[in-house]
């Protein structure tokens, strides 16, 4: 793994990106505990933990856009080359 430094429109993109996945991970969240509490309470505790990863996915890239640099994997294969 490496880090790979990100410009000015990467940095305000992936912010975008993981507000709406913060926001959306716990509009979901909220809604599906109020159907646990009223419904069905497996299949809202199941959708609820699910929106509880996609919240931890959104911090994680508001992380990402606060630092300016992200994690990213080298294809299969290839090993990462140290320039001189």
């Amino acid at each position: 793994m490496r880090e790979l430094a990100l410009g000015f429109a990467l940095r305000i993109l992936l912010g975008i990106i993981g507000a709406a996945a913060v926001i959306a991970g716990v509009a979901v969240g909220a809604f599906e505990m109020r159907h646990a509490v009223h419904g069905m309470p497996w299949t809202a505790t199941v959708l609820t933990l699910l929106s509880v990863v996609v919240v931890c996915g959104g911090v994680f890239l508001l992380h990402g856009a606060w630092r300016g640099r992200i994690a990213v994997r080298d294809p299969a294969g290839r090993a990462s080359r140290v320039r001189r």
